[in-house]
């Protein structure tokens, strides 16, 4: 099937004119109802009712809806791919796990970025086990992770420190009033776990426990208490959430973990002392 079919059917569709659909597609108004009869023809169903001024799809052309969009979108994905194959261009694929992104990680990578503009950059949020998985079937090239998982298959090259302090909101500043309040445990993983268990045993009860960081910060706005990036203090601060006082701060090593045989190895290093004493 012609591609172009479906990309005028979902034009129409948005549009709910052909007119307009054939406007934003750059052809004539006719071309536009010949795609779409040709389509209809194709599917044996009628997508679109027609009465004066009134186009509205069909039950058929609702259920044809999420398919049109699935095809184009994988074009598009197939699209890119090719482009990022080709001659001059290179992509680096990168794992981060959820709640590392800050101000610090944005000024390291947009440098990078300057010093080499032919590179590509697809970066994923990925949880730790699925990084790791992922780095060693190779359909990712490197993961910034704060608990480098320690396998044989796998290189890793420290960067930086990672470190998570208690965040509280402005009503709750003491250490006893966060852990007893509206506290919410963030799973930030089993080193971090065992720092808890150490600090606090039984007497943090969460109310809700999470590794979502935005639902975390949700949940603590109008009152309560996380283990949060210390290295995002400053946007923190403007969410009205401050350090609490008198809390022990977890603190751990940072890696760029990565395939021994990665073909990108070179940008991998690069990129390694690129984040350099990063602070996160």
């Amino acid at each position: 099937m012609d591609t172009e079919l479906l990309r005028t059917f979902l034009e129409v569709r948005n549009t709910r004119h052909f007119g307009r659909a054939a406007d934003n597609l750059c052809i004539t108004q006719a071309a536009v109802s010949a795609r779409i009869k040709q389509l209809e023809e194709s599917l044996g169903a009628t997508l679109f009712t027609r009465t004066r001024n009134n186009i509205q799809l069909s039950a058929e052309g609702e259920r044809l809806v999420p398919h049109a969009e699935t095809v184009l979108l994988a074009l598009a994905r197939a699209r890119h791919e090719a482009q990022l194959g080709d001659a001059g261009q290179r992509q680096l694929r990168i794992g981060l796990r959820n709640g590392l992104w800050g101000d610090a990680l944005q000024r390291k990578l947009a440098a990078l970025r300057d010093s080499d503009p032919g590179l590509r950059l697809n970066l994923a949020s990925l949880e730790p086990g699925e990084a790791v998985r992922r780095l060693l079937d190779r359909s990712l090239d490197c993961a910034l992770l704060c608990d480098p998982p320690g396998l044989a298959e796998l290189d890793s090259l420290a960067v930086g420190e990672f470190s998570l302090r208690l965040y509280g909101s402005a009503g709750r500043q003491s250490l006893r009033r966060a852990i007893n309040g509206d506290y919410v445990y963030m799973d930030w993983g089993g080193s971090f776990a065992r720092f808890h268990v150490r600090h606090f045993g039984d007497q943090a009860l969460p109310a809700m426990s999470t590794n979502i960081v935005e639902l975390a910060l949700a949940s603590i706005a109008d009152g309560g208490a996380c283990y949060l990036p210390a290295g995002q203090r400053q946007s923190l601060a403007g969410r009205g959430l401050l350090p609490v006082r008198g809390a022990p701060v977890h603190t751990r090593q940072l890696s760029l973990v990565f395939h021994p045989e990665a073909s990108q190895r070179e940008t991998i290093e690069a990129l390694a002392r690129r984040f350099s004493g990063l602070r996160l």
